[in-house]
């Protein structure tokens, strides 16, 4: 029993994740300079992620660079209130964005 993936040849339970080692079966795969891996790894491992909701922003996404991180547009909001931010001015406070309103408190 064998199956080709990347040009190569492989025995079904050798064909697995680079990083968790787990076997791909009929799941799909993910390559990473070369390398097979499993859509949970290479979502951890290799994409931009949103610091307010964690998920990835992928292609095609609407995000905001601020703070030295990574928003979805529709995440990057006030702090307090969740007004929206993007294009608009806000400040910071430890670290995190806040509209206007709740800047002074």
């Amino acid at each position: 029993n064998c199956l080709k993936a990347m040009g190569k040849n492989f025995h079904p339970e050798c064909f697995a994740c680079a990083y968790c080692g787990k076997i791909f079966a009929n799941s799909p795969f993910y390559l990473e300079d070369g390398l097979p891996y499993c859509e949970e790894d290479w979502n951890e491992l290799f994409t931009t992620k949103c610091i307010s909701c964690g998920f990835p922003i992928e292609a095609g996404d609407r995000w905001v660079e601020a703070l030295n991180n990574n928003y979805h547009s529709q995440c990057f909001n006030c702090t307090l209130c969740k007004k929206n931010l993007e294009g608009q001015s806000f400040f910071v406070k430890a670290g995190k964005p806040f509209c206007k309103s709740h800047a002074r408190g």
